[in-house]
């Protein structure tokens, strides 16, 4: 059994959601928010320090460097990224999830996603992946502008850079909602 048939039948759960996302050239365009900030603040301890008289004022000014640093990517991070697409998430598993849109993206596109979980106090999940699979499907509910085309499709996405915390979180959501679902199904019966 290979890793993509594995992956495929790790566990899943419905969400009908939207996704934010934006088409990439390539993998290498991506940028995490928090890596930018790490290069940041390391350029700035390697950056030679003016001559200054003692180590307390040393120690000073490079403090309202770094906050100086801090306050700029606090306030970039408030803003987050610049989506340019909306898609609707129908599943979600640890290791990508499916989506339909009326683009025709072709198998190995990449994609940056903001994914926010229901029920998560709208923390934005900064995603890379890639599309994996393709399916045009009729059941996608109507979207304000179709394509040319008018076909719509469901991709299947894997994601190649995801934060360690945020396929936890992924994991406890899709965990959540098996128990949801099983209660349900006890009620019913």
């Amino acid at each position: 059994m290979s890793s993509s048939d594995e992956r495929r039948k790790g566990l899943r759960a419905m969400m009908p959601t939207q996704m934010l996302f934006n088409v990439l050239d390539n993998p290498a365009e991506y940028i995490r928010g928090q890596d930018s900030t790490v290069k940041r603040l390391a350029a700035l301890d390697a950056e030679p320090m003016p001559k200054l008289k003692s180590e307390s004022q040393i120690i000073l000014a490079r403090i309202d460097r770094k906050l100086s640093l801090i306050l700029s990517i606090l306030a970039e991070s408030s803003t987050r990224k610049n989506y340019m697409n909306q898609a609707l998430v129908q599943d979600v598993s640890e290791f990508g999830l499916s989506f339909g849109h009326y683009t025709d993206f072709p198998i190995g596109t990449y994609l940056e996603i903001g994914l926010v979980l229901p029920y998560t106090e709208g923390r934005l999940m900064d995603i890379l992946g890639r599309v994996v699979r393709i399916l045009p499907s009729a059941e996608l509910p109507p979207q304000p502008v179709p394509s040319s085309t008018g076909e719509r499709f469901v991709y299947g996405f894997e994601f190649t850079d995801i934060l360690g915390s945020d396929q936890n979180e992924i994991v406890q959501w899709i965990f959540t909602k098996q128990r949801e679902e099983i209660r349900r199904r006890r009620e019913i019966f």
